[in-house]
């Protein structure tokens, strides 16, 4: 039952979520005028006038057509704004409503750089509460709450008409959370705010409807079964003003599972037939999953199982179409590709103002050179000028010097979205924890103004818990940065006993992740299969990092055009000593130049991309180890093997 409130929560927010709540216009005029009318701009805000008037006062019968319509026509005029309206559309009511999760989140995904463009902020925390909805559906609650928060720290301003209904859908997908997570204060609290804004803004019946939803689902959850009874069945009195099946359908995900907890299976069965049989009327796989699901539920419980296979069966099926492996691989791409955007976006502006500190310095530059030459040419004239004439060419090396060390520097930014990547994850808990801290503290201190004490010891347990997850994700990401520094920074060239696994695991991985951000189309699949018993051995951790990151960085180039592109590390200890291969499935070296490739100088790279000291300098490093380098390669890949003695 959990996962289908996750699944149903988007149904109740998302009919306002996409465009925001606007006054019914007449549909038949809206219509008539849309026929009358060949002008691409006035028919996409006709059509989204339409589609406004079904999802905000018709229920969830959208026409898709009038959608693909706005799109092709954002398409054709090529405008960011109606873009972003138009995707927002397509991964609401084209894709998300039918359960299709992973396209969904695509079309959030493409429309979310368009709003930021125009930093519209209705739009942007419109598409993060959507998202959060997707998330919920799939059981990420963090992920849900992340999201949210993010929609959160992008509200319009007090001044714009949809502030309040815009804190409206964050407080409601709070809500969600709290339940979730089944703390019942928080829950509470937000269901209270929630509810004071939209008895503020006069939304209406369905609004007060779903505040019946979720007192009675609140109080269920505090184990109050009477109180919850009592706001479930005013809710139950409304379902014939009710129009919106959406509101529906988040009130029996909660309702339904209240009835099964008091064996009311009776009436179980009844609304969820209902649920079930509209589900196939408006072709909506989340109601289908909805009604199978809590059908195959209530037939277990009094004990048919013959109805209660049928059901699982058909649960099943829908269940699979909704949440398959591919979809998930879909998303978890698409998370990572929005990643990468935003590290490419803040490298983007990084290298702008590398550049214009570069052109100030080339003009500095050339400042110096005129002032030289002016010096140079009065030498000829005046003899004092000489000392004039040496300041400035001093000037001039010192610049050079300059730009060279600023080349150097940007240099290390190739690095920056491997380690990146790495500390992204500890740092997203160290965010989302300490916020969550900070609204704890609020409502403790509200608390202790009261005088709760009992309240207050159990919001300080709340934050404790926040803190020591805190340090320990905070400690994950100094142990990631210090790692990664010991094995950047240049050394004395001192053996020391190192773990070759992890060195090999980390610049496996920094590698992948650093191409990835230099060119946001490489895509390859890699695997280290590393010995557990391995030894530590005595080497320069440094140099030999630098051998694997050479080798690894050469594996993933030399499969990049192949079909499926593989790159794989493994680690070996035998009599001889340590073994490391690094293989890759690419085209292979030919025979003819086998011999040559750890020549000094020697590259099959293009003129301008690579030095051919790579491979030689490794070789003399494995060398000045005591150890060997080989290559083993044909038409199916290649392998490059070091062996390092262990004494």
């Amino acid at each position: 039952m959990k996962t289908i409130k996750k699944l149903c929560l988007f149904l109740f927010v998302l009919q306002f979520n996409v465009l925001g709540f606007s006054q019914s216009r007449n549909l038949d005029s809206l219509q008539t005028e849309l026929s009358q009318t060949r002008d691409n701009v006035k028919r996409f805000d006709l059509l989204n006038s339409i589609l406004l008037d079904y999802t905000s006062y018709r229920g969830y019968n959208v026409d898709s057509l009038a959608i693909m319509e706005m799109h092709q026509i954002a398409q054709e005029l090529n405008s960011d704004s109606l873009k972003a309206i138009s995707y927002n559309w397509l991964g609401s009511y084209f894709y998300q409503m039918k359960g299709d999760n992973a396209s969904a989140l695509e079309y959030y995904f493409k429309a979310l750089p368009f709003a930021e463009k125009l930093n519209d902020k209705r739009r942007i925390s419109s598409i993060y509460f959507d998202m959060a909805l997707v998330f919920f559906s799939m059981e990420d609650k963090l992920k849900a709450l992340e999201v949210t928060r993010k929609g959160g720290r992008n509200l319009p301003n007090k001044e714009h008409p949809l502030y309040e209904f815009m804190v409206a859908q964050y407080e409601a997908n709070m809500v969600e959370y709290f339940i979730a997570e089944k703390n019942v204060d928080s829950a509470f609290y937000y269901v209270k705010r929630s509810s004071a804004y939209t008895t503020n803004l006069n939304f209406g019946t369905s609004f007060n409807y779903t505040d019946f939803t979720h007192l009675g689902a609140v109080n269920a959850l505090s184990g109050k079964v009477k109180i919850a009874d009592s706001y479930f069945e005013k809710g139950l009195a409304m379902q014939d003003s009710i129009q919106n099946l959406s509101s529906q359908l988040y009130f029996f995900s909660y309702y339904l599972p209240f009835l099964f907890s008091e064996n009311r299976a009776i009436e179980g069965l009844f609304h969820s037939g209902k649920l079930l049989k509209s589900g196939f009327e408006n072709n909506n796989n989340n109601m289908k999953l909805a009604g199978a699901s809590y059908l195959r539920q209530f037939y277990e419980a009094i004990n048919q199982k013959d109805s209660a296979y049928y059901y699982s069966r058909m649960e099943a099926q829908i269940n699979a179409d909704m949440f398959s492996q591919d979809n998930k691989n879909r998303i978890e791409s698409l998370l990572l590709n929005d990643q990468l955007r935003r590290i490419e976006e803040k490298n983007r502006a990084e290298m702008y103002q590398s550049k214009l500190k570069q052109y100030v310095l080339l003009t500095g530059l050339g400042m110096v050179l005129l002032i030289a030459l002016i010096f140079f040419r009065t030498m000829r004239e005046k003899q004092k000028t000489n000392e004039k004439l040496e300041t400035a060419l001093h000037d001039l090396k010192s610049t050079q010097k300059q730009l060279i060390q600023a080349e150097k520097m940007a240099s290390l930014g190739e690095l920056t979205a491997g380690i990146a990547h790495e500390i992204q994850n500890p740092l997203n808990f160290v965010n989302n924890f300490s916020e969550l801290s900070a609204e704890l503290i609020d409502e403790l201190n509200e608390e202790v103004e009261k005088g709760d004490l009992e309240e207050v010891r159990f919001i300080s347990s709340d934050i404790k818990k926040n803190l020591e997850k805190i340090t320990h994700h905070g400690k994950r990401a100094d142990s990631i940065v210090k790692g990664m520094l010991a094995h950047s920074r240049v050394g004395k060239g001192e053996k020391e006993l190192t773990n070759i696994n992890s060195l090999a695991d980390e610049y496996l991985r920094l590698s992948y992740h650093g191409l990835r951000a230099k060119d946001k189309d490489f895509n390859a699949e890699f695997k280290a299969e590393l010995d557990p018993d391995l030894p530590k051995v005595n080497v320069i951790p440094q140099d030999i990092g630098r051998v694997l990151l050479n080798l690894i960085n050469n594996a993933f180039q030399a499969c990049s055009d192949a079909e499926k592109p593989l790159v794989q590390v493994s680690t070996k200890h035998s009599e001889s000593g340590i073994q490391i291969s690094v293989s890759d499935n690419g085209p292979g070296i030919p025979e003819n130049i086998k011999d040559k490739i750890f020549q000094p100088f020697f590259t099959t790279k293009p003129t301008g991309q690579g030095t051919g000291l790579g491979l030689s300098l490794s070789y003399d490093i494995v060398k000045a180890h005591g150890g060997t380098i080989s290559v083993d390669s044909s038409h199916a890949g290649t392998t490059f093997t070091i062996l390092i003695p262990t004494t």
